[in-house]
C-alpha cells in the first residue's frame, strides 16, 4: 500500500508535540477575520449583543453525543430549563457510532471474575498513555467516578452490557490498559447509551434542535456568557452560511460539540501530515467551527496539535466503517506482522500511540492474525461476518494457506511458534503484551486475517476547564456561564486518549458540566 504520508516526520510530530499549535490557536481567538455570508448579517446591539434573542432556556447544550446528552440530562433533573442544539440532522455524533466500550476502574464485574484494579492504577495506565501532558486531576477524577456512573447508565438509563454464558458481565483487555476493566454494551455500539439518553431527555422536555450549527458565542458587559448565534440550516459545515438564530442561556452554556478529526484543513494546520490522503473514522460533524467560535469568545485551547489515531482500522473500506469494532477485540487474542518479513513489530495491546507510530513508521499495514477459537463469542456473532461481507476480512481454513495467499516468508512460521509459547506461558518476551487468561494458542484454523492501517480517531485538543467543567480564558480565569466536557475539551488525555476511557471522560464530565450548569447564577 503506498502512502503519502513521510514518516519519519510524521513519527516526529506524533512523538513531540508542539506548543506552536496552541499559541497559532491564541492569536486566531484574539485577531480572527470576521466572516462573511448570510448568517453574519444579522443587527447586533453597540454592545455585540443581539438587538433581540429569538429563544430563551436556562441551560443551553450544545451538541447530543455522550456528553451533551448526559449535561442536559441532569441540568433537566436540576430543575433547569434545558435546550439541545446539534448542527447534524441526527442526534448522537461520534458517541453513537463508537464501540461504546467503557472503562471502568472497581466494578462489580471485575470483583465476579476476580480482577483486582484501583483508582491508582486507572491513573498510571492514563498518564502512561498521555506521556505525562494529562491534567492528573481529572484522570482521578474519571477513576473514581467510573464505576459510580457505569452503575447510573444501567439503574437510570437502562443500559444492558455484554455477558458470558452464565450471565455475567464481560470484562475485556484493551490497548495501554494494565488491568482488564473495560465493558462492552450488549449492542455492540454506543447508541446502546446515546439512544436510552435521548429518550430520557426527550421524556423530561428537554427539546432537541436538529440542523443548528452554532457559529457565535456572546458574553455581556461582565464578561458572563448569555447564548449563542446558530446558523440553521446551514450548507454542510460552512459557517458563513444558514439563517441565524440567537438564543439566550439564562444560567449557563455548555459546549459538548465533540472534536474535530474530520475537519481536514483545521487538523492539518495543527499536524500538517494529517491532510486528505489520511482517512477518519469520524462522522462528517466532527468539524471544528464551535471550537473555532469558542476560541473566538476568549476560551484557552489547549493540546490541539495532539491527534489519535486508530490502529485497528483498515485500509480496505473508507471512514469508521466495519473493521474498527472487528478488528479492536481480536488485538489481545492474536497477533499482527509485517507481511513482509512475516514478524511482530510491536506489542498488539499497546496503547494507540505507540501502535500507530510502529506500523506508520514500518510503512506497510500489518495483518492481524487470529484463529477462530480465540475470536471472543460477542465479537464473532456480532462483527466478524459483517467485516468478511465489506470485504476487509478474510477466511482461511489452514495456516499453510494464509501463508501462501500473503506469500509470507519462513520467519513467519518461527514467528508463530514463539507466539504460541507466550500465549502458552502467559509471558510476551518480545513486546510484553499482556497474555489473557482465556487466551489460547493459534492452532489449526480456520483462520481469519485482516490487514491494519491507523486513520484519524481522535483529537485530544480542545478548550481548558477546570475540576467544576468551567471553561477557562487565555488569563486562566473561569469564564462565568460557560461549561465544556468531552472531546471538545482538552487536557484531560494528553497526548494519547486511553481507549475506552472516552465513554467514561464524555459521560462523568458531561453530567458535571450539566449541574454546575443548572446551578450556576
Amino acid at each position: 500500500m503506498e502512502t503519502s504520508l513521510d514518516r519519519r516526520g510524521f513519527l516526529k510530530t506524533l512523538a513531540v508535540g508542539s506548543a506552536a499549535a496552541v499559541v497559532a490557536g491564541a492569536g486566531l481567538a484574539g485577531c480572527a477575520p470576521q466572516q462573511k455570508g448570510t448568517a453574519t448579517a444579522a443587527a447586533v446591539s453597540g454592545t455585540g449583543l443581539p438587538e433581540k434573542w429569538d429563544e430563551e432556556c436556562d441551560v443551553l447544550v450544545i451538541g447530543s453525543g455522550y456528553a451533551g446528552l448526559a449535561a442536559a440530562y441532569e441540568a433537566s433533573k436540576a430543575g433547569a430549563n434545558t435546550m439541545i442544539v446539534e448542527k447534524m440532522p441526527t442526534t448522537g455524533g461520534n458517541s453513537a457510532i463508537a464501540d461504546g466500550d467503557f472503562a471502568v476502574c472497581m466494578s462489580s464485574a471485575q470483583k465476579a471474575k476476580g480482577i483486582e484494579d484501583s483508582v491508582d492504577k486507572y491513573v498510571a495506565d492514563m498518564m502512561t498513555a498521555g506521556l505525562g501532558l494529562n491534567d492528573e486531576e481529572k484522570c482521578r477524577v474519571l477513576a473514581e467516578k467510573s464505576n459510580e456512573t457505569w452503575e447510573w447508565t444501567q439503574s437510570e438509563l437502562g443500559v444492558e452490557w455484554d455477558t458470558d454464558e452464565d450471565g455475567n458481565i464481560n470484562v475485556i483487555p484493551y490497548g495501554g490498559h494494565n488491568t482488564v476493566r473495560t465493558i462492552h454494551p450488549a449492542i455492540g455500539h454506543g447508541s446502546a447509551i446515546t439512544v436510552p439518553l435521548t429518550e430520557k431527555v426527550t421524556e423530561m422536555g428537554v427539546p432537541i434542535g436538529t440542523g443548528r450549527m452554532v457559529t457565535k458565542f456572546f458574553r455581556d458587559e461582565t464578561g458572563r456568557m448569555v447564548g449563542v448565534q446558530v446558523n440553521e440550516k446551514a450548507k454542510g459545515n460552512d459557517p458563513t452560511t444558514g439563517n441565524p438564530v440567537y438564543i439566550k442561556a439564562n444560567k449557563g452554556v455548555v459546549l459538548a460539540s465533540g472534536g474535530f478529526g474530520k475537519d481536514v484543513a483545521w487538523r492539518a494546520q495543527h499536524d500538517p501530515h494529517l491532510d486528505e490522503t489520511v482517512d477518519c473514522t469520524n462522522q462528517d460533524g466532527a468539524t471544528a467551527e464551535a471550537l473555532a467560535a469558542a476560541m473566538k469568545a476568549g476560551a484557552l485551547a489547549v493540546h490541539l496539535d495532539w491527534i489519535q489515531l486508530g490502529p485497528w482500522c483498515s485500509p480496505d473500506e473508507t471512514g469508521y466503517g466495519k473493521g474498527p469494532s472487528y478488528i479492536d477485540a481480536n488485538v489481545a487474542y492474536g497477533m499482527s506482522i509485517d507481511p513482509q518479513t512475516g514478524k511482530r513489530i510491536v506489542s498488539e495491546l499497546a496503547d494507540r500511540r505507540v501502535y500507530s507510530n510502529a506500523i506508520v513508521e514500518n510503512g506497510v499495514p500489518l495483518l492481524q492474525i487470529v484463529d477462530e477459537q480465540n475470536i471472543p463469542k460477542w465479537n464473532y456473532e456480532a462483527n466478524l461476518q459483517p467485516a468478511i461481507d465489506a470485504g476487509i476480512t478474510k477466511k482461511f481454513d489452514t495456516i499453510e494457506d494464509v501463508i501462501a495467499e500473503y506469500s509470507l516468508p519462513d520467519e513467519f512460521r518461527a514467528q508463530l511458534e514463539r507466539y504460541n509459547t507466550y500465549v502458552e506461558n502467559r509471558n510476551d518476551e518480545e513486546f510484553g503484551k499482556m497474555i489473557p487468561e482465556d487466551a489460547k494458542p493459534l492452532g489449526d484454523g480456520p483462520y481469519y486475517i485482516t490487514r491494519i492501517w491507523p486513520k484519524v480517531h481522535h483529537t485530544m485538543g480542545g478548550v481548558k476547564t477546570n475540576m467544576d467543567a468551567q471553561v477557562l480564558d487565555v488569563d486562566l480565569n473561569p469564564i462565568p456561564g460557560f461549561f465544556a466536557a468531552g472531546e471538545a475539551t482538552g487536557g484531560v488525555h494528553g497526548a494519547c486518549r486511553l481507549g475506552s476511557c472516552a465513554t467514561a471522560d464524555c459521560l462523568v464530565n458531561g453530567r458535571l458540566a450539566g449541574q454546575m450548569a443548572a446551578q450556576s447564577e
